[in-house]
């Protein structure tokens, strides 16, 4: 049995395009992340009440039962965190893999256009004023 080949695709993602994707998704999970936690934030809240009178008058039970159900989604939420972290970690990694030191600035990978001319530099301020001395503290234990 040969190797498998990779057909060839009427688009295939140059380096570039697939970083922005990579990115895309991540911000993108963020943002599912963030619409999970604001609705579980609603269900509190409602299961709370608004003057925190538990309006459902659950007993010490449920409101542990509806405790360890919110901590679950919160551990849940801080795994696939620190997955998006690990992953953006990778694609940080690809590129700087890409994008050798010894190259200059603006790099084929991730085009930038190039920086003006610096302006002069300003002239310093003054200084400020000296602050008060403070309180003379106790003195040590005598040497004898």
């Amino acid at each position: 049995m040969g190797m498998p080949t990779i057909p060839q695709e009427p688009h295939r993602p140059n380096k570039q395009e697939v970083v922005i994707d990579l990115l895309e998704s991540i911000a993108l999970e963020e943002i599912a992340l963030s619409h999970i936690m604001n609705a579980e934030a609603e269900k509190i809240q409602a299961f709370v009440g608004k003057n925190l009178n538990f309006p459902t008058h659950p007993g010490n039970g449920d409101i542990i039962k509806f405790n360890n159900g919110v901590n679950r989604l919160l551990e849940t939420i801080v795994m696939k965190e620190w997955l998006l972290l690990k992953k953006l970690e990778n694609v940080i990694d690809f590129i700087e893999e890409e994008m050798p030191e010894h190259e200059e600035e603006s790099s084929s990978f991730i085009s930038s256009g190039s920086s003006g001319s610096s302006g002069s530099s300003g002239s310093s301020g003054s200084s400020g004023s000296s602050g008060s001395s403070g309180k003379t503290g106790k003195k040590g234990p005598r040497k004898r």
